[in-house]
């Protein structure tokens, strides 16, 4: 099934497209309701239940004229007897499925009291008024009491078939309820569609060819037409198909609620972060160009008062800033460039030592008031990667460290070989907050601490690191160290992947 919100059409076996004015009818007709009504109440009967009430009928006839004739030859009284025919009409109504066949055994039942129990017998002739009198009375009361019976029956037989129907109903609801995306939805639908109407063949839509349209309805509108094309459903089926139209059409209206809600959401989401991005880029940039623009007025302004150890402090600190500032700009360079996919690795066998000795000489103004160990391999390693890229993750990793680790704390960097190269950065910090642990590596996510050296960052490097360290085939992730800090590592293939 391939759905998609933005597309006027998803495949199945059920299909929904959006129309403009194909061949269809509604759910459910006028007349089609009145058939419906009819054959629930008895009314209208198949072939087949006709010649099953009409034995019925048959059988009972003769069974209470068999037990009649036996009774009128022990000497019961004609009065006696004609109950027995009573209880005939009364077992028909009970046992066929319309009050005609009650009707019907009672005419029957009064023509054979008449033709085998009154004088004269073995005729239809009636000369006695009593018997006459027995006889109508008989007819009216077989008729009464036959259709009474008949309407209590179909009352019966209707308040099941009522339950039953509430009871499909209510689990062809609770189906699309339990349901969730579009996809899942289109599939429930003919899930259900086939369990409760028995359709053989393929469920399609299809306004090119011939064939029965049920509306699917939002609230917008229709939103599609269901098209059975294998088979046809009956007047007995048409309520089901109705039910499943409608709870169709409910649950994909909600599902386009849902989607665009969640739209709207990471629109939402996308602002806010955009917003957090550019304050922070102001805030980082205005840091290290102050401190530029100082040194650097100080610098022209009181070159020849200053001493050479003060200019010697300047300049450091001028060409200390304009690194860190790189770093940031390397960062939302390689932001942009994940963002836009086009992250280009140029991969060739590279010295880990050296790659590693590139990192460490970035992050050495961030590092030297820490307790900093670099535990590398006794051999030389080379794996392949993109030499510049992992320092970049090293870099933000070792930066991060130093951030939110106080003045005299420890951190190494170690590097071990096995299956895969594994690199560790680990700090004696207060660690990650549990708060923050699983967004960690996604983008503008950054912890609340102060930060040693007064630039907050952009919650850019981690999520920088994950999707570098995911496109040379590792994995990143993080734990607590022992006894306090956290340990930030990432795994590369030691060989090529073809």
């Amino acid at each position: 099934v391939d759905c998609d919100w933005s597309s006027d059409v998803c495949s199945s076996d059920l299909v929904l497209v959006k129309t403009i004015s194909p061949w269809r009818y509604p759910l459910l007709t006028g007349k089609q309701k009145d058939i419906l009504k009819m054959i629930q109440n008895g009314i209208i009967v198949g072939g087949f239940d006709t010649l099953k009430n009409a034995v019925k009928t048959v059988s009972i006839m003769v069974l209470v004229t068999v037990l009649s004739i036996f009774t009128g030859r022990m000497g019961v009284e004609n009065e006696s007897i004609i109950m027995i025919f009573l209880l005939g009409v009364l077992f028909t109504a009970v046992l066929t499925s319309s009050r005609r066949w009650a009707i019907c055994a009672a005419l029957l039942c009064a023509l054979l009291f008449n033709f085998l129990f009154t004088r004269p017998l073995y005729s239809f002739l009636i000369y006695g008024t009593n018997d006459l009198m027995l006889l109508v009375f008989f007819l009216i009361t077989g008729i009464v009491s036959g259709t009474i019976t008949s309407r209590l029956q179909n009352e019966m037989r209707l308040a099941g078939q009522n339950e039953h129907t509430a009871r499909i109903l209510y689990r062809i609801a609770s189906g699309f309820l339990s349901a969730s995306g579009r996809e899942n939805v289109v599939k429930k639908a003919e899930l259900l569609l086939k369990e409760y109407t028995q359709l053989g063949g393929t469920i399609h839509l299809d306004l090119k060819e011939s064939g029965k349209g049920f509306e699917i309805n939002g609230g917008n509108g229709t939103l599609g037409i269901l098209e059975i094309r294998d088979g046809e459903p009956d007047n007995s089926q048409l309520l089901i198909v109705n039910a499943i139209c409608r709870q169709l059409g409910i649950a994909l209206e909600r599902e386009r609620l849902v989607a665009d809600r969640e739209k709207i959401r990471l629109a939402m989401e996308r602002e806010q972060q955009r917003s957090i991005f550019l304050r922070s880029v102001a805030h980082d940039l205005r840091s290290p160009l102050t401190a530029i623009s100082g040194a650097g007025n100080l610098l022209a302004d009181s070159y020849d008062i200053l001493s050479e150890s003060e200019r010697r402090k300047l300049a450091v600190d001028i060409s200390e800033e304009i690194v860190w500032l790189t770093g940031l700009v390397e960062n939302i360079l390689s932001m942009t460039r994940i963002s836009a996919k086009k992250l280009v690795l140029h991969k060739q066998d590279e010295v880990i030592d050296d790659v590693v000795g590139e990192a460490v000489k970035q992050t050495e103004r961030l590092l030297r008031n820490r307790h900093f160990e670099v535990k590398l391999p006794d051999d030389v390693v080379t794996v392949p990667m993109d030499g510049k890229l992992i320092a970049q993750v090293m870099i933000n990793l070792l930066e991060n460290a130093a951030r939110y680790t106080p003045p005299d704390s420890a951190i190494s960097l170690t590097v071990e070989v096995g299956q895969h190269l594994t690199v560790s950065v680990a700090d004696t910090g207060e660690g990650i907050p549990d708060a923050i642990r699983s967004r960690l590596f996604e983008r503008y996510v950054t912890q609340e601490k102060e930060i040693v050296d007064g630039h907050k960052g952009l919650g850019l490097g981690l999520s920088i690191c994950k999707a570098i360290v995911e496109a040379h085939g590792g994995q990143i992730s993080v734990m607590d160290n022992v006894p306090k800090g956290s340990v930030f590592t990432f795994t590369l293939p030691m060989e090529e992947n073809l």
